[in-house]
């Protein structure tokens, strides 16, 4: 009987790490998605929670506000979003505001607002010790806006910082390495920029391994 439940649970274990291990490359092939794009389920998720285990009639109303705003932006009507997220952060505070900061920034980002979509990343940063659960996300998203504004150098500045927070088995890692790169060879850096590449040469696999070493040797490595 004993050998019987050890069976089964060890079929669950593999099962579990497979899935795993799945989704880490997953992950590592679709960085910008699962950096920017999943989340959104995320949230979902996290607002739903929320909602069901408040307690308190406002915490209540804000989770069921959050949701209804982050369905507005799923269906990609991010003016309505925008202001719905806005309504949040006017009304309500703790994590349905850093969250709603958060989103108000996507919605702006995918406005081509960049300026704006800074304030809402920085207004979600200042409260991520408390509620961190997007806070790479968000640094990521502000590399995109300096982007976006032509700010290369800061676009990778911010990036070098995020590495910095990232486990190098992180499956984001090598790509936000790569990205650094590109933002430093646009900056005129291509010294720091080949230092970049090369290593996401030496650590990648696969089409990025490539792309690395293809950039590494155009700049001299």
């Amino acid at each position: 009987m004993t050998t019987r439940k050890r069976a089964k649970k060890n079929i669950k274990e593999d099962q579990l790490v497979t899935y795993a291990v799945g989704l880490s490359r997953w992950a590592q092939d679709h960085f910008n998605q699962v950096i920017i794009g999943v989340v959104v389920l995320v949230a979902v998720v996290v607002a739903l929670v929320f909602t069901a285990n408040s307690r308190q009639g406002s915490e209540r109303l804000s989770g069921q506000q959050l949701a209804s705003a982050i369905s507005l932006y799923q269906t990609n009507d991010f003016a309505a979003a925008s202001a719905s997220f806005q309504q949040i952060v006017e009304r309500h505070g703790g994590r349905s505001a850093a969250l709603a900061h958060f989103y108000k920034g996507e919605c702006q980002l995918r406005q081509g607002d960049y300026s704006g979509a800074m304030v809402e990343y920085d207004a979600y940063l200042a409260a991520a010790d408390k509620f961190p659960m997007f806070r790479q996300s968000a640094i990521y998203a502000k590399a995109l806006c300096y982007e976006g504004l032509q700010q290369p150098d800061n676009a990778a500045q911010t990036l070098v910082d995020l590495i910095g927070q990232l486990d190098e088995e992180d499956p984001r890692y090598l790509d936000a390495l790569f990205q650094a790169g590109e933002f430093l060879a646009q900056s005129g850096k291509a010294s720091e920029a080949a230092d970049y590449f090369q290593r996401v040469s030496e650590k990648g696999s696969g089409n990025l391994k490539q792309r690395a070493t293809v950039a590494a040797a155009l700049l001299g490595r």
